[in-house]
């Protein structure tokens, strides 16, 4: 309010000063055609006046501490009596200034405020009445037109004082409305300061970096997590563009999560970044909000899970591979100890020899399914229309359950379906699972195959109506040798997951006990790179 008052005080000085030049420039230029002032003599004297009593008001602003409500008032009320000496030297009840103590209970309210301006606007009616009458019955020695009566007098004296009560009242109101709406916006404002500054402290506060950009990609916000991620501090920041900070992000912006590397200090740090638009109420695109986090220790972590997880799985590996190994030697051990006895004939010792070669293939097989497990060709990628290899895979897979006909397959199978994929690893996959659903059935039951096309992707969908999986069971199905078939290796599975996933697909697998299961593979028609 100090710096308010002081422009208010300062404003009013110089606004006299103003009007007041102006209008005794105006006499000078006019007084020759005119009869403005019956004494203009005076008038010099008068400006003169006005300019020393200015400079005696900024003399005492400049030194004043306090009181500037009442060195407003007085200066009013001086201006009060230097309007009354101008207009009784402009003719008094014909001057054509009275119009200016209504000037002045203006002034009155901008300067002081509502409450005095009906206070200024009886003083200034009082002092006009008071020299008005005095001029009707000559005590002031001012000369008027004879024409003029005492009803003249009467009605300037109630024009004027009507006027000036009436622009004090609309005054007081206009006033009284403008501090309701200084109000009601410095309540506003206040308000916005406070939202202001408790969306600041969120921005700031949040765990991860926030950046945002308008449509051209240019930096306008960086938030204190950002600095310390990126090193860059926030003036350095809105001085550049997104890839000038983040290398990796594609131009032109794209939506959604990435991944990259930035240096900072000759270090890497592994940054995992989200993007998204921002747009107004009609869907015009505004800028791109960018929220982003340090993963350096997160990925450090995870490739040590990764190792510990790899080594545990190398650990059961070797375990499962020892225990399928130990009953082919053990039969072998048993056979060669038999041989030893000298009293077995010929067709006894036959059969025991082709139970040792029977074992030993079954131990070759099971290494030799670890090996292709363990070091897998890495596949061939080409355009394959993918119907061929499955219709090819089902025709084998009736064929092995002709032979009794108790499970039946049947299918619903999208034409023309072309993938960028390795033709004889996807027939290693439909064949794995195919065959999976057809044990699962356990003799009795039926197979359905199942090919959708999606706008990105293409579904192949085994169904059967066997036992269904256990879910304790199913969290380890794709696990290197497990099985819960007799004589099964258990790498079918294990190698159907890796293949699926070298095509950058998934798969998922629903199962309902006593009602089936359902294994769904899902391949994108281009393979992702990297």
């Amino acid at each position: 309010m100090y710096q308010q008052d002081i422009k208010k005080i300062k404003a009013l000085i110089l606004s006299r000063v103003f009007v007041a030049y102006l209008l005794v420039a105006s006499f000078y230029i006019y007084n020759k055609n005119f009869l403005i002032a019956q004494h203009s003599q005076f008038l010099s004297y008068f400006a003169a006046f006005i300019f020393f009593l200015t400079i005696v008001y900024l003399l005492l602003l400049k030194n004043l501490k306090r009181g500037y409500f009442v060195f407003a008032y007085i200066q009013i009320l001086i201006d009060i009596v230097l309007i009354i000496v101008f207009i009784l030297l402009t003719g008094a009840i014909e001057s054509w200034f009275s119009f200016m103590l209504l000037v002045n209970v203006i002034g009155a309210g901008i300067t002081l405020g509502r409450r005095p301006v009906i206070t200024i606007a009886a003083v200034s009616a009082l002092a006009y009445g008071s020299v008005i009458v005095m001029q009707f019955y000559g005590i002031i020695q001012i000369q008027f037109s004879k024409v003029l009566s005492a009803k003249d007098f009467f009605y300037n004296i109630f024009a004027n004082i009507t006027a000036m009560f009436f622009v004090a009242i609309l005054g007081r109101h206009l006033l009284l409305n403008l501090e309701k709406t200084s109000r009601t916006l410095e309540k506003r404002e206040s308000d916005f300061r406070e939202l202001y500054s408790f969306h600041r402290e969120v921005i700031e506060n949040i765990p991860g970096g926030l950046s945002y950009t308008d449509a051209s990609g240019n930096i306008m916000l960086f938030n204190r997590p950002a600095e310390i991620i990126t090193g860059l501090k926030r003036d350095k920041a809105i001085e550049k563009t997104l890839w000038n900070v983040f290398g990796f992000i594609p131009s032109p912006v794209k939506i959604g999560q990435f991944k990259g590397v930035i240096t900072l200090d000759g270090d890497d740090k592994i940054i995992k970044l989200n993007i998204s638009e921002h747009r107004n109420d009609i869907g015009e695109l505004m800028g791109y909000v960018i929220t982003f986090e340090d993963h350096t220790k997160i990925t450090e972590m995870e490739r040590e899970m990764k190792e510990k997880e790899k080594l545990a799985a190398i650990g059961e590996i070797a375990a499962n591979i020892a225990h399928e190994i130990r009953n082919p030697l053990s039969a072998i051990r048993s056979s060669i100890e038999m041989l030893k006895e000298s009293n077995l004939d010929e067709s006894k010792s036959k059969r025991i020899m082709d139970i040792a070669i029977l074992e030993m293939d079954r131990m070759n097989k099971i290494i030799t399914d670890f090996l292709i497990y363990s070091n897998p060709r890495p596949p061939e990628f080409k355009n394959v229309f993918i119907n061929n290899a499955l219709i090819e895979t089902i025709e084998m897979l009736r064929a092995l359950v002709s032979t009794d006909g108790n499970v039946i397959i049947n299918t619903n199978i999208a034409k023309e379906i072309y993938i960028e994929a390795d033709d004889n690893k996807l027939r290693q996959v439909f064949w794995n699972l195919g065959l999976n659903a057809i044990q699962a059935c356990s003799g009795k039951g039926e197979v359905f195959i199942e090919v959708k096309q999606l706008s990105k992707f293409v579904t192949i969908r085994f169904k059967d109506n066997g036992s269904g999986i256990e879910p304790a069971i199913k969290k380890k199905i794709f696990y290197p040798f497990f099985t819960t078939k007799e004589g099964g290796g258990g790498l079918g599975l294990a190698m159907v997951y890796r293949i699926v996933h070298e095509h950058s697909g998934k798969i998922n697998v629903i199962s309902t006990v006593g009602k089936g299961s359902i294994f769904e593979v899902i391949l994108p028609y281009e393979r992702q790179q990297g």
